[in-house]
């Protein structure tokens, strides 16, 4: 079986363990892919023919929120600066991952995704803010008080974020994950496979995470951190 690697268990840009540890094919997730990331930007290009790149940016960086996140501009330029080095603009995946879908999240969601019009992506992944009961407690005690309570958001929001989606399909190709949301599919797709020009004959869905993983099988961390990293996301889901 082809082998796939990710790196969830951390941000592959501020760990840079993953580049000894490349399977067939990887998925590599950074907040800190900037112009001042040099090292990382050579790790890319260096690995080119093996990586799927997911690129985050929510918008909230350098805010409360996301405090030791670079702002979505300087992400931005990292991104086109990495394509016009040679990296295929097809290998890069735009993560939105959380939106969080009130008014104001909404808003700012649609202005990240408005800023990478002319960067040729072609892909959004995003998902929806979970309120684990340490992320309300963090993101109380900053703003005082939370996005909504319960632990998945209301149904009145999915339908906004829903709306959103719709608004923006003539743009991008939407990436939902584990969630009943437009584009539902794991983080590793077949596309990835078909992508990197690697053989999608025993091809299996089956991830190990959470319920509903559409995660093609053969998925394996490739980072070891496992607790929070130094960006101080107030809703990261790892506990402090």
């Amino acid at each position: 079986m082809i082998k796939f690697g990710i790196t969830e268990a951390g941000d592959a840009g501020l760990d840079y363990s993953w580049a000894d540890k490349l399977l067939d094919g990887n998925i590599i997730i950074t907040k800190h892919l900037t112009s001042k990331n040099q090292k990382l930007i050579e790790l890319l290009l260096k690995n080119r023919e093996k990586i799927i790149l997911h690129v985050t940016c929510t918008g909230y960086g350098g805010t409360k929120m996301e405090p030791y996140v670079p702002k979505a501009q300087e992400v931005y330029s990292g991104v086109m600066e990495l394509i016009s080095k040679g990296f295929p603009e097809k290998q890069i995946v735009l993560r939105t991952d959380p939106i969080i879908p009130t008014e104001a999240g909404l808003k700012r969601v649609a202005w990240v995704w408005e800023l990478f019009f002319d960067a040729n992506i072609d892909r959004v992944r995003y998902s929806v803010i979970d309120m684990y009961p340490h992320t309300k407690e963090r993101i109380r005690a900053v703003f005082g008080k939370v996005p909504f309570e319960s632990f998945k958001a209301p149904e009145y929001m999915l339908n906004n974020v829903r709306n959103y989606i719709e608004r923006y399909s003539m743009f991008f190709d939407f990436e939902a994950c584990a969630e009943d949301l437009p584009g539902k599919t794991g983080c590793i797709r077949k596309k990835d496979y078909e992508i990197l020009g690697l053989d999608t004959f025993y091809i299996k869905e089956g991830g190990f995470q959470r319920k509903g993983c559409l995660c093609c099988a053969g998925k394996t961390e490739l980072l070891t951190h496992k607790k929070r990293c130094p960006s101080g996301c107030l809703y990261c889901y790892w506990k402090d």
